[in-house]
């Protein structure tokens, strides 16, 4: 979800070589999918305040439908951000590769699951939602590799555009993105079983797309691009240090978001030592190995 990409939009000039049948194929699959993602979130809505108000509604169903609108209202975001940069720009979209578009899908189709899920849970259809669940023990992993392999396409794309020293700065997006995913996915799996403690993991990995899609969003409002990333990073710190005072305060299982916050402090640090000697050392060293 995190993308060096970010500054290259912003950097580099749009490719003029032809596309192959593979990439309009790609971007065909992902608009389609960018396309169903927007049909179900829009009704998704309607459905929530107008129809899926008994008189009492239990707690835990609250929380259920209450999950689904937080991941809507992060797909707005999201959707938000990337337009300028990448929606837009269909069919032709600019610096983008078949990989790119094939993480979009994947991530899309995340964030309808983010959204349907809990709908499905809300509304009593436990079956479906199980059934559907196994959805994510093979798209999770999908959505692994294709962070770690646009954030390597998109430094290969950056030598002799941006300066190593900020290409090894910007690479803390690359890196705390995916492992940050890796974690949430793996931990939500691991408590499948317990409701609770799955779905605020769940919850965590839909809030990784904050920083790549309203930090796009600050850019094209003319936001320097470090200040916009800052600024997603006190955000993401914000809402999930409200959700854990939230646990704390009504005596909920508090651990689940208590991790959440410590991953996305530590990325958010990172991010402020980008240009630090040590972090260049390391990202040098990296990018040598795996890039």
């Amino acid at each position: 979800m995190y993308c060096r990409n970010l500054k290259l939009l912003y950097c580099a000039n749009p490719s003029k070589s032809g596309r192959p049948d593979s990439y309009r194929v790609a971007k065909l699959i992902f608009m389609i999918a960018l396309l169903v993602g927007i049909k179900i979130a829009t009704p998704a809505i309607v459905y929530l305040y107008i129809f899926s108000k008994p008189p009492k509604l239990q707690a835990m169903q609250k929380v259920y439908r209450n999950t689904a609108i937080f991941i809507i209202l992060i797909l707005i975001g999201v959707q938000w951000g990337f337009y300028q940069t990448y929606t837009s720009q269909f069919p032709n979209f600019k610096n983008s590769t078949p990989t790119i578009h094939i993480h979009g899908i994947f991530l899309m189709m995340w964030m309808v699951l983010l959204i349907v899920q809990p709908l499905l849970i809300n509304t009593g259809r436990t079956q479906l939602h199980r059934t559907i669940g196994k959805i994510a023990w093979v798209l999770g992993p999908l959505i692994i590799v294709s962070m770690f392999m646009v954030g390597r396409g998109s430094y290969g794309r950056s030598i002799g555009i941006i300066p190593e020293q900020e290409m090894l700065a910007t690479m803390v997006l690359d890196i705390r993105g995916y492992i940050s995913f890796a974690i949430f996915w793996a931990l939500a799996m691991y408590f499948r079983k317990n409701s609770a403690s799955h779905m605020r993991y769940m919850i965590a990995t839909g809030m990784l797309a904050i920083g790549p899609g309203v930090g796009r969003g600050l850019i094209s409002l003319g936001v320097e691009f470090p200040t916009a990333l800052t600024i997603t990073d006190v955000l993401d710190l914000a809402i999930v240090g409200f959700l854990l005072g939230y646990d704390i305060y009504r005596k909920k299982n508090y651990k689940p978001f208590l991790v959440v916050f410590i991953v996305f402090l530590i990325g958010a640090i990172l991010w402020q030592i980008k240009d630090s000697a040590a972090w260049q050392s390391f990202a040098k060293s990296y990018a040598a190995i795996f890039y």
